[in-house]
């Protein structure tokens, strides 16, 4: 069935489906796969018309927007869901993010240091730590010349990394661990975070959205396998699965940062999942 075939095919299912959130994905992602990313952004606009006040459907419409090459209209979205739930650093990291991917690096370096320096609840430890990283990297690569005066200069380090591995997820409650096994053979992971050459995983977040960052300074050559543990969730998830977003980046924080990004859904619990590998020279 090709692309046009398939939005024919979700005009006549679309009535049966008018409230799922699930359908609406679904069909977005096949469109996307068929490289039709207009029809994709049209059948995702209707997630916009779902529940309007509810965080967890507008979170998945902001990554889905920016996935389909959108971010500018994910921008009002994530200020939308950070409106809603202030106390979630996520939404101020997802914001901060989009603005760097936009290219307005002064709204994003605030953005970043609204999660570095404010108090959050302990649902999200150290989320602080991970947005540290990410100033530091912008720091590094934004044009000179960038009003820094609102950061405490104590903070501003440069933090090259050989690789680095970030997991989010889109549903609140919800856990699933990053896992990643170096060339040695040992899987750096919550309950083993730190490997014999270095590699340090992030505190595991047990109750939703992430992210879990895996830094590596000095990369040994080798193979390196990237997996994601769906361990559980505690509520019912309203898009009927659960997506994760992982991206893999070599030379970060430096001028020779590279990054590749994976998204997939997962519906079973106590599912391992073989993301993708780094293979570093």
């Amino acid at each position: 069935m090709d692309g046009e075939d398939c939005y024919r095919a979700y005009l006549e299912e679309k009535p049966d489906y008018l409230r799922s959130t699930a359908f609406y994905l679904d069909c977005f992602d096949i469109l996307m796969d068929k490289n039709l990313p207009d029809l994709a952004l049209r059948v995702l606009s209707n997630l916009a018309e779902i529940q309007i006040e509810n965080h967890s459907i507008l979170r998945i419409l902001g990554y889905r927007l920016v996935q389909a090459g959108h971010p500018e209209l994910a921008i009002p979205v994530f200020e939308k869901v950070a409106s809603i739930r202030p106390e979630e650093p996520q939404s101020f990291r997802d914001l901060a993010l989009t603005w760097q991917t936009i290219g307005d690096h002064r709204k994003a370096i605030d953005l970043f240091w609204k999660v570095i320096s404010s108090s959050w609840d302990g649902r999200f430890p150290e989320i602080e730590l991970i947005a540290l990283n990410e100033l530091n990297a912008l720091i590094s690569s934004a044009p000179s010349g960038l009003d820094l005066s609102a950061i405490d200069a104590r903070f501003i380090r440069p933090m090259p990394l050989d690789l680095r591995v970030v997991l989010t997820w889109d549903a609140d409650n919800t856990d699933i661990d990053l896992w990643v096994t170096d060339p040695n053979g040992e899987t750096c992971k919550y309950d083993h975070n730190l490997t014999y050459q270095g590699g340090l995983i992030s505190r595991d977040f047990t109750r939703g959205y992430g992210p879990e960052e895996f830094v590596l300074r000095m990369a040994k050559p080798g193979t390196y396998r990237i997996q994601a543990n769906y361990y559980g969730n505690t509520q019912q998830i309203i898009s009927g699965s659960t997506t994760l977003q992982l991206a893999f980046q070599t030379g970060f924080g430096t001028p020779a940062f590279e990054e590749k990004s994976v998204t997939l859904r997962l519906k079973d619990i106590k599912e391992v999942i073989h993301v993708g590998s780094f293979v570093v020279e």
